[in-house]
């Protein structure tokens, strides 16, 4: 035991850099388990998601006034949009096809991607998408919110207008924006509102 101590105090810094390096080591290892541990929920998360969207193409492919009247959950905005998504994919133009689309559809197509954006802020889906999506989007906010949220998204669709010269993107004005849309209307309200408005029009997208 004395010789070890005798080591200890002789070759002192041969023992604290074996010491840093496996405490090094350690947090190594942690961090690569953690690592996993992340990939392992995003890698679930993506499998989840990837279920949805095959359960909504299933579910919607085939609109009639009766399934829309029938349905009671929360994804008819979202299956509407799909269906819409998928004639337009087929069409070769899709500029073209969404022109050509009913008013209704346009309105309910743009409001899913506007709901699908504000999951995580409702500027993304003004940063994220152009004309004709986000005046669409509008329309149907008007149309489904009450007149303090229409305003408040009216004011940041203003934000990203590339013709109107009077506003600009400022950060701190759409982050502003942003905290008052969630906080006067939620995601779910407004999937509620849009599929009142599907079954009151189900005959247009049937």
């Amino acid at each position: 035991m004395q010789a070890f101590i005798d080591y200890v105090k002789e070759y002192w810094y041969l023992v604290l850099a074996l010491v840093v390096a496996t405490i090094a080591m350690l947090l190594m290892f942690r961090k690569a388990g953690a690592s996993a541990a992340k990939n392992r929920a995003e890698k679930e998360k993506l499998i989840k998601k990837l279920d949805h969207m095959k359960m909504i193409r299933e579910t919607y492919s085939d609109l009639t006034k009766e399934k829309i009247l029938a349905d009671e959950t929360e994804n008819l905005v979202e299956g509407v949009a799909d269906n819409i998504q998928v004639r337009l994919e087929k069409s070769g133009d899709m500029s073209a096809a969404f022109e050509e689309l009913k008013e209704e559809e346009k309105l309910v197509y743009s409001l899913h991607y506007f709901i699908e954006e504000s999951e995580k802020a409702p500027s993304e889906f003004f940063k994220n998408y152009t004309k004709p999506l986000t005046p669409y989007a509008l329309q149907m906010c008007e149309k489904i919110t009450d007149s303090s949220t229409y305003s408040l998204v009216k004011n940041l669709y203003d934000c990203y207008d590339e013709d109107n010269e009077t506003e600009s993107v400022i950060k701190e004005k759409t982050d502003e924006l942003d905290e008052k849309i969630k906080a006067s209307s939620d995601m779910k309200l407004l999937k509620k509102k849009g599929a009142d408005f599907i079954k009151e029009n189900a005959e247009k997208f049937a």
